[in-house]
């Protein structure tokens, strides 16, 4: 697949197909992960494979609580000054596949990044934060490249410190995201995008308004 095709074709998908996936391809997506850039050239990442349903289902019951108890009628529906904007819909739409959409997946991903704590005081200071998502980039462009689609859920509150201590991560490790990848389901709703117009966002020389 040519590279803007596959840019072009990349999105979140939430529904996947009961159809199993060759470890072979997920084995070239994080080979492709792996080609990111790096701040310390060492390569400080490593990668948790989930496979049964036993493991998502242990791995995940923070996602699985939050999903079950959010009304997305309610949410979508309940009075507002204005109409539903589309991050509305979207998160009305993705709640309630929060936890569906990694345990559905053949495989679950979850890339780990050597880092004690996050420090935002100067940008450089993120730079740890900010190479793992070149890797979940490349992860994500790589499995579009395959056929493949991937689910994305980045942990919410104490659910990152949960889940590393279920997975019994390092404790100079953290967890960016949890990558689900399988086949898309073709009949999956596919909701509107915002798509920014480039000429507006073109500063020369220096801001302008």
């Amino acid at each position: 697949m040519e590279l803007y095709e596959t840019i072009n074709q990349r999105r979140t998908v939430r529904e996947f197909l009961d159809k199993e996936v060759d470890f072979e391809a997920i084995k070239r997506i994080l080979e492709a992960g792996n080609k990111a850039p790096t701040w310390n050239h060492n390569r400080n990442w490593s990668y948790i494979v989930l496979r049964t349903d036993e493991e998502k289902e242990y791995a995940f019951d923070y996602a699985k609580k939050m999903a079950e108890k959010f009304d997305a009628d309610r949410y979508l529906n309940m009075p507002r000054p204005y109409p539903v904007t589309l991050a509305q819909k979207m998160y009305g739409y993705a709640v309630p596949r929060q936890f569906t959409m990694l345990k559905n997946a053949p495989y679950v991903i979850i890339p780990v990044f050597k880092c004690k704590e996050l420090n935002g005081e100067y940008v450089s200071k993120l730079n740890p934060f900010s190479t793992i998502w070149c890797v979940i980039e490349n992860i994500f462009l790589a499995a579009t490249a395959e056929g493949l689609g991937c689910s994305m859920r980045i942990p919410l509150n104490e659910e990152h410190d949960i889940v590393k201590a279920k997975l019994k991560v390092p404790p100079t490790y953290m967890i960016p995201v949890f990558i689900g990848i399988g086949y898309t389901d073709p009949n999956e709703t596919v909701l509107e995008q915002s798509y920014p117009d480039l000429e507006k966002q073109l500063h020369f020389g220096k801001w302008k308004k």
